[in-house]
C-alpha cells in the first residue's frame, strides 16, 4: 500500500505550508527513485525538514521495494537503467489501445516538472508551491471529472535553454504539446513530422491522480527514450 504524506497542509492559502510536508515529499521521491538502498539525508538548518525527509526516504524505499521503483526521468542527476540490473527500473505494458503499438511500453516515473507544466495548461491559475503540484493537480482533475491526462513530448537532445521561460520542460530542452484527455489525441503531437539528420524522440507523459504524489508514466514512441539508457 502506497505511503502518503503524514504532514497536513493548511487549507488557508495565507498560512505557510510546513517545511515538514516538503521534507517528507522530497525524501519520498528520492527514496522511490534510488534503488535499492535508502538515500542518505543531508542535514539542513531546519531540523523538522531533515527529520521529515529522512522519514519520507524510508517510506519511498519501502514502496519501491514493494510496488516497483519509479525513475526520476527529468532529473539529469538520476541514475539510468542498466540492462540485466534486476530490482531497479523497468518498463511495463502501457495498456493503451494504440492501434499501431507505438506507445505500448510504459515507464513508471516520479517528478514534479511535467506535472507543473500539466497543471499550468489544464488548470491555469491553480498555482502550486514546491512540493504541492501533485496535490493541486489531483484536486483539479477531481473538480473537472477527469481520470487521466496526457502530455505529448518531442525532443532531439535535452539541454537547458539559453534564457529561462518558466516552463519546466522547455527550460530542460523538451518541446511539448497541449494537455489531452486521451492518448489518441496526444499521440500525433509526439510523432516527429519531418526527417532531419538529428534524431528526434517522441513520448507521452500519462498522469493519473495519486493524491499528493508526483507519479506519472512515460510512454516512449516505439520504446525509444529521449534519454536513451542503453
Amino acid at each position: 500500500m502506497t505511503h502518503h504524506n503524514p504532514y497536513p497542509v493548511p487549507e488557508d492559502p495565507d498560512v505557510f505550508v510546513p517545511a515538514e510536508f516538503r521534507g517528507w515529499q522530497h525524501g519520498y521521491e528520492a527514496g522511490i527513485s534510488s534503488p535499492p538502498h535508502v538515500p542518505r539525508t543531508l542535514p539542513s538548518r531546519h531540523h523538522g525538514y531533515t527529520k521529515a525527509r529522512e522519514q519520507g526516504a524510508h517510506a519511498g524505499n519501502a514502496d519501491g521495494q514493494a510496488e516497483g521503483w519509479r525513475w526520476a526521468y527529468f532529473d539529469e542527476a538520476a541514475a539510468l537503467p542498466r540492462p540485466g540490473n534486476t530490482g531497479t527500473y523497468g518498463p511495463r505494458e502501457s495498456g493503451e489501445p494504440d492501434d499501431g503499438g507505438d506507445f505500448s511500453e510504459s515507464w513508471p516515473c516520479v517528478g514534479e516538472a511535467p506535472l507543473r507544466v500539466m497543471l499550468a495548461l489544464f488548470a491555469p491559475g491553480d498555482e502550486a508551491d514546491d512540493g504541492l503540484t501533485g496535490r493541486t493537480l489531483a484536486r483539479a482533475c477531481a473538480d473537472k471529472g477527469v481520470a487521466r491526462l496526457y502530455l505529448p513530448l518531442l525532443t532531439s537532445s535535452p539541454g537547458p535553454t539559453a534564457e529561462p521561460t518558466g516552463d519546466a520542460l522547455r527550460d530542460a530542452g523538451y518541446r511539448h504539446g497541449s494537455v489531452c484527455e486521451s492518448l489518441a489525441e496526444a499521440a500525433p503531437q509526439a510523432r516527429p513530422r519531418t526527417l532531419t539528420r538529428v534524431p528526434h524522440y517522441g513520448a507521452v507523459v500519462r498522469y493519473e491522480p495519486a493524491g499528493e504524489h508526483h507519479f506519472f508514466d512515460l510512454l516512449p514512441l516505439n520504446g525509444i527514450l529521449a534519454r536513451e539508457p542503453f
